[in-house]
């Protein structure tokens, strides 16, 4: 069987431990100069790029010095005006005239007479009544139910007259309290009472006048 051809003789194995401590002190001095550069060149350019120092300086605002209002002016008085003596007057009395008489003519002046009054407005005359009456409504239209039941009273009555005469309308203006009565007399005025006209400056015209009408039962 063969021997391998591996030598460990001692002599090889140091030569060779040798220039590896060689190649590893080389290496080393080599990043030792590359470091140191890289640390000057660094430093320097950190150094130049340090940030100057500033100083900054706190001005305080300026105070805006308010002006104390001017002083009032002074009360100055007018002077007195000057005094003026009053002149000297001389009066000198005149001898006494005799009184004369003037006589001036006077012509009188007719006196204009005041313009006439304008003829007041004639007023309304009232209408006159031809026919039917308070009398007419008692006898001939008293209802027979209101006999029957003793009925009786006053109805109070406002018509209307036209200006040709005749009753236009009746109201009643205050009742005798029985219906049957009051409607007696509003039936009995339109059927029966008749009118000459009111006038006014000799025109017609028409009126409202009141009536009481008396309901009574004879005995």
């Amino acid at each position: 069987m063969d021997q391998p051809l591996h030598d460990f003789r001692p002599y090889a194995v140091g030569h060779a431990n040798s220039h590896r401590f060689v190649s590893i002190g080389l290496v080393a001095l080599f990043h030792i100069v590359a470091i140191y550069f890289l640390a000057s060149g660094l430093a320097q350019n950190l150094l130049s790029k340090l940030p100057q120092e500033f100083k900054a300086e706190v001005i305080p605002p300026k105070q805006e010095v308010v002006k104390p209002p001017p002083p009032p002016p002074p009360d100055l008085q007018k002077p007195p005006p000057p005094f003026v003596p009053p002149p000297e007057i001389n009066i000198q009395t005149e001898t006494a005239q005799p009184n004369t008489i003037t006589v001036q003519s006077k012509v009188a002046t007719p006196a204009v007479p005041p313009p006439p009054a304008p003829p007041k407005p004639a007023g309304i005359t009232a209408p006159v009544q031809i026919a039917g009456g308070g009398a007419v409504c008692q006898n001939s239209y008293y209802p027979p139910i209101a006999i029957r039941l003793n009925q009786a009273g006053t109805t109070t009555v406002t018509v209307h007259i036209g200006a040709d005469g005749n009753v236009q309308n009746v109201d009643v203006a205050d009742s005798s309290g029985h219906d049957s009565l009051d409607q007696a007399a509003i039936k009995c005025i339109t059927s029966r009472w008749r009118y000459h006209p009111a006038m006014q400056n000799g025109v017609p015209v028409p009126v409202t006048k009141q009536y009481a009408i008396k309901w009574v039962l004879n005995g």
